[in-house]
């Protein structure tokens, strides 16, 4: 298997560190102060299929995703990384809905979960929360502030020195230079430079009494006061912490720790979070954090990056209910666009391209159906056609989705050439290979819905039968019965049934 590395910015063989079949991997999770939208869900749906065909194709996952629940500044994953806010998102949706932020977190992570479900994404192995390791954080903040590469202030608040990890930018491929001169032009730097040492130098720990959710920081915090931390600080932990055992006692222990085998999260974390992470992480332990990190390209949403201020903000219970071009969805219809499209191109979500992926999901599990039902007679012809082998290659440069999806469509395109002899075979590769890997088919449908040209055969047989041409009314009952389905006559009307 080969995927893109943003690390190296290579497509590589991917292979474990410790050369087993157990993938350790962490994924940025959600900060739960509001509803997910399509732009974040579609990264979740990636993820998803990244670890189903880690499965399919033979490793055991130890899968960490965080939920964060405090931490996150209003501005830490913004275009213009406003250095001067400390707005806390959690907090702020507290105020907004006159509740406290555990509430928040209460009920923004269950509408997560809700959707993912109806997506079928699959649950990581370990869904940590922010809140539950303030004490691995803090661990991690005294190991840094030991070793000289993070700093507290007059004000007590925390930060990392950037100035002292030699390679921060690289990851990301930022100029610091630049990014300084950028940030120096938006704020007032001598006003900064009154708490923090460098422009760029980033929040691990925030000192403040008034914030709603706030712990003691004991040896490094003498005063007493309460704080809570910032955002990148928490990824590392609980990565750390789950992972690997550099976390298992009281303090850091650094000959524990063990670099990771996968990071996942959207483009949009490659600055600043993974940038923070990385140099967080490596100055704490004097190691490499993780060897592949695999970004998602956002979504655009009619041309335009999606926003509430724009009315394109749209969650997956607006699709369900006809709020994005007045016509329904299903979830699992979004799913199949997502994959309809390679994870490292940009895709613009319109009307247009989720109602293709709609008749293409409809168009493949009637396809499922027709097989599961259908006594194919048996003739000369031979699907000859590798289809496994073409799945499994095309996932496996790079989990081209795209390509792996031809091979159902050629499948389909190719009906006349099932016969009861590999029927079998082409179910058993739709079930256990493609539909474990994609998800997309619903293989427990209570209310079927009838493909087209069922429906239309049965109103053709449906008319022949009412002007008294009973041969044509039951060929065409055969030739319905043949393809696994079943028509129920009464006075005025008919059903239609699978076998």
């Amino acid at each position: 298997m080969y995927l893109y590395n943003t690390r190296t910015r290579k497509v590589e063989e991917f292979k474990t560190i410790d050369n087993t079949n157990i993938v350790r991997m962490y994924s940025c999770g959600p900060t739960v102060y509001d509803y997910a939208h399509i732009g974040n869900l579609s990264m979740y749906v990636f993820v998803d299929l990244l670890r189903r065909y880690m499965e399919f194709s033979g490793y055991k996952m130890q899968h960490v995703m965080n939920i964060t629940d405090v931490g996150h500044l209003k501005v830490d994953n913004d275009e213009n990384y406003d250095l001067t806010s400390n707005e806390d998102k959690m907090e702020r949706a507290a105020k907004k809905e006159h509740l406290d932020p555990w509430e928040i977190s209460k009920k923004y992570t269950e509408a997560f979960f809700i959707d993912t479900e109806k997506l079928n994404i699959e649950k990581p192995e370990y869904v940590v929360k922010a809140t539950d390791h303030i004490k691995e954080m803090q661990m991690i903040i005294k190991k840094l502030i030991e070793k000289g590469f993070a700093y507290v202030t007059e004000n007590e608040n925390i930060y990392f020195d950037v100035s002292k990890f030699k390679n921060y930018g690289k990851f990301s491929g930022k100029n610091i230079a630049e990014l300084e001169a950028g940030a120096g032009g938006r704020i007032d730097v001598e006003e900064l430079k009154k708490d923090k040492k460098n422009i760029l130098d980033f929040s691990l720990w925030v000192t403040d009494e008034s914030h709603i959710m706030k712990w003691e920081f004991p040896t490094i915090i003498t005063s007493g006061h309460k704080g809570y931390p910032g955002w990148h600080i928490e990824c590392s932990a609980m990565s750390m912490r789950y992972l690997t055992h550099a976390l298992d006692g009281d303090e850091l222990d650094e000959s524990n720790f063990t670099t990771i085998d996968i990071h996942t999260g959207g483009e949009d974390h490659i600055f600043p979070h993974h940038e923070d992470e990385i140099a967080q992480t490596e100055c704490a332990t004097g190691k490499q954090f993780c060897n592949f990190w695999i970004h998602r390209k956002h979504i655009l949403v009619n041309g335009e990056k999606m926003s509430k201020s724009k009315g394109n903000f749209y969650t997956i219970s607006d699709l369900e209910n006809g709020k994005f071009g007045k016509e329904k969805f299903d979830p699992l219809d979004f799913r199949l666009w997502v994959l309809m499209g390679h994870y490292r191109n940009q895709r613009d979500f319109t009307l247009d391209s989720v109602k293709q992926a709609k008749i293409e999901r409809q168009k493949i599990e009637d396809f499922y159906y027709e097989l599961k039902n259908t006594d194919y007679k048996n003739n000369n012809n031979i699907i000859k056609y590798n289809y496994i082998e073409e799945f499994k290659n095309a996932m496996d440069k790079d989990l081209n989705s795209p390509a792996a999806l031809a091979v159902v469509d050629t499948l389909i395109n190719n009906k006349a050439s099932i016969n009861n002899g590999n029927k079998k075979d082409i179910l058993d590769f739709i079930e256990n290979t493609f539909n474990k890997v994609f998800a997309i088919i619903n293989t427990e449908k209570k209310d079927y819905d009838i493909p087209k040209e069922i429906q239309g055969l049965a109103e053709e047989r449906w008319q022949a039968k009412n002007r008294g041409d009973y041969n044509k009314a039951d060929s065409i009952r055969e030739k319905i019965d043949e393809m696994g389905y079943i028509i129920e006559d009464a006075k005025d009307k008919y059903t239609i049934k699978l076998k």
